[in-house]
């Protein structure tokens, strides 16, 4: 099925790691780069060495990046955010189960982190859960109930809370409260028609045509099946790794367990 790439897969499927020097990238392994993440969900590349100039070329062999709405990009590299956890911080960026900018009307499709600082090895990971396990495992009758739904996504939701330190710093000064989409909660990706679950229990407020009632106890149920344990890899983090990730497929969390040190990663979102 490869050709031009090595992958070995993650426990259940979840995720994959593939060896090759994301500098020296052509066509070829561009295009089964797109297959496996249609596959896996998330990939990972250990032992890279991209400035940002070869970061944002290699990301641009993706797609178009990303415009992001709420804070400045990295100085003379406006596609790069830097997600940053400084050593006297507490709030780490994006803490919390969810899928990056799912309050636009077009969400990005691909998100990646590129490692610069990390904490001791085995701290700061991340964990990644596949929305492609999680709706094969969900039974018919949620399967059934959520099929036709959707949710109303906001920039406003619990998640935002953890920006606070970054957009004190370099907010754009776009209000929280004005972002704000709404997405069918069951999307199927076009090249393979594997289902997945889209819903993003950090941005989420409710679900549409719904009261109240019924919209929070649904969405506890699927927010607690969404990551569960057979559905999470944990990847640890080491400098000059880079994580790739479908952000239809797969949900995120940074663990925020570490304290008096910094960490420094540099992410880009793709269209």
């Amino acid at each position: 099925m490869y050709n031009f790439i090595k992958i070995q897969p993650c426990k259940n499927n979840i995720g994959a790691f593939i060896n090759t020097n994301l500098n020296k990238v052509n066509k070829d392994v561009i295009n089964e780069i797109k297959v496996s993440l249609d596959e896996f969900g998330v990939l990972f590349f250990r032992n890279q060495n991209l400035n940002s100039t070869s970061y944002v070329k290699f990301a641009k062999k993706l797609g178009q990046c990303a415009d992001y709405k709420r804070l400045k990009g990295l100085e003379g590299f406006p596609e790069i955010t830097v997600v940053e956890k400084k050593a006297n911080e507490k709030i780490m960026f994006g803490e919390g189960w969810h899928t990056d900018s799912s309050y636009t009307n077009q969400p990005p499709k691909f998100t990646m982190l590129y490692s610069i600082k990390t904490p001791q090895k085995g701290k700061g990971n991340t964990l990644f859960a596949s929305q492609y396990v999680s709706y094969e495992n969900l039974p018919k009758e949620y399967k059934k109930k959520i099929n036709q739904l959707k949710a109303v996504f906001s920039a406003d939701g619990p998640i935002s809370k953890t920006l606070t330190y970054r957009i004190a710093e370099k907010g754009t000064g776009v209000n929280s409260k004005s972002l704000f989409a709404i997405h069918p909660i069951v999307k199927v990706n076009k090249t393979n028609k594997k289902k997945s679950i889209y819903l993003s229990p950090g941005h989420v407020i409710k679900i549409v045509d719904m009261n109240e009632k019924e919209s929070k106890s649904l969405l506890k149920y699927l927010f607690k099946h969404q990551v569960k344990s057979e559905f999470v890899y944990e990847f640890e983090w080491e400098p000059n790794c880079l994580a790739l990730w479908s952000n239809h497929a797969v949900l995120h969390s940074p663990v925020n367990d570490f304290i008096g040190v910094e960490r420094v990663m540099h992410r880009i979102t793709i269209q």
